[in-house]
């Protein structure tokens, strides 16, 4: 029964960002996109986002010995792309639809909580307005874990560190630049977590600081993609409604990712932030379902989202 009870509040793993394109002062100008394909899934796939996004709830531990198996759906819509905050591409439309397939385990080392798991992205990317494209495919594979170093059931106080590892094994066609699902470069990522009881099994706070570093792409549209470190927070205020709901209120704030096309600096350096409501809910003690929705606040340098729909479902073993 502990064991199950562990399983509704514990940690069911949120992850979206990375499938989608990013457009860039350079490509507005061309009026095609010739940008980076900024960040997965790791998604939110979302434009000016963090690779592996949290949600409410998935910092607090499972019990060693348990499997999760998760599948994820994400819809989002963008009808402008901004440089420097303006609107800069008449008619512009982004609309992907996203989904990854994510499997957890839940084991000890040295003492410790560890989360080896993989992450399988796949989805659908359509444009207007900027040339004409759509694009679908598999996303790069992840791969990576989280170690509890700090994991207090009593004083419900947990820290964690988190370290994944994408490779370009995705589809990706060289000439259609970031309109692709894979990035053709290497991504790694260091995630630092908190997460702290405000009013004891009803009220939590959790925070999680996100670094992401990209490899290299050579052969982006005939030319040498580079890009800078991205940086973001997310934080998230979740309400244990009862033994069946939550509630979560979520923002995320991101800044760096200027990318370089053979050296030359494209001037996007993104900033941007985030707003999500989730709901989840229990249909069993080891079966949740999670709904999200949310939009971006604003975006300094690329598609803005005007909404999004997340689902997710998950099923503990």
């Amino acid at each position: 029964m502990s064991q199950i009870k562990s399983i509704k509040k514990g940690e069911i793993m949120g992850s979206f960002n990375a499938m989608l394109p990013r457009v860039t002062v350079a490509s507005i100008k061309k009026n095609f996109i010739r940008s980076a394909a900024a960040l997965i899934l790791l998604a939110s796939g979302i434009a000016s986002a963090g690779v592996v996004t949290t949600t409410p709830g998935d910092n607090e531990p499972l019990p060693p010995g348990t499997d999760l198996a998760l599948l994820y759906y994400q819809h989002a819509e963008r009808d402008r792309v901004n440089v420097n905050g303006r609107s800069a591409v008449p008619d512009f439309r982004l609309t992907s639809d996203i989904a990854l397939a994510r499997f957890v385990h839940w084991t000890t080392l040295g003492g410790f909580v560890v989360t080896p798991q993989v992450i399988l992205p796949f989805g659908r990317l359509d444009m207007r307005g900027a040339g004409n494209q759509t694009v679908s495919g598999m996303g790069d594979p992840m791969f990576g874990s989280n170690i509890w170093l700090y994991n207090n059931k009593e004083s419900e106080r947990y820290f964690s560190l988190g370290g994944y590892f994408a490779i370009p094994a995705g589809s990706y066609d060289a000439a259609k630049a970031s309109m692709n699902l894979g990035e053709n470069r290497w991504k790694g990522v260091l995630e630092v977590n908190w997460v702290q009881a405000i009013i004891s099994k009803v009220l939590y706070a959790e925070a999680t600081l996100e670094f992401d570093k990209f490899g290299d792409n050579n052969n982006y549209a005939g030319a040498r993609l580079r890009q800078d470190n991205v940086y973001e927070i997310q934080t998230h205020l979740r309400y244990i409604l009862n033994d069946k709901n939550q509630l979560g209120v979520s923002y995320f704030h991101t800044i760096g990712g200027e990318t370089y096309l053979n050296g030359v600096a494209q001037n996007d350096r993104q900033t941007s932030d985030r707003a999500l409501l989730t709901w989840t809910h229990f249909l069993q003690p080891r079966l949740q379902l999670q709904f999200q929705g949310g939009t971006d606040i604003h975006v300094k340098n690329g598609p803005q989202e005007n909404w999004r729909l997340n689902f997710r479902i998950a099923r503990a073993f």
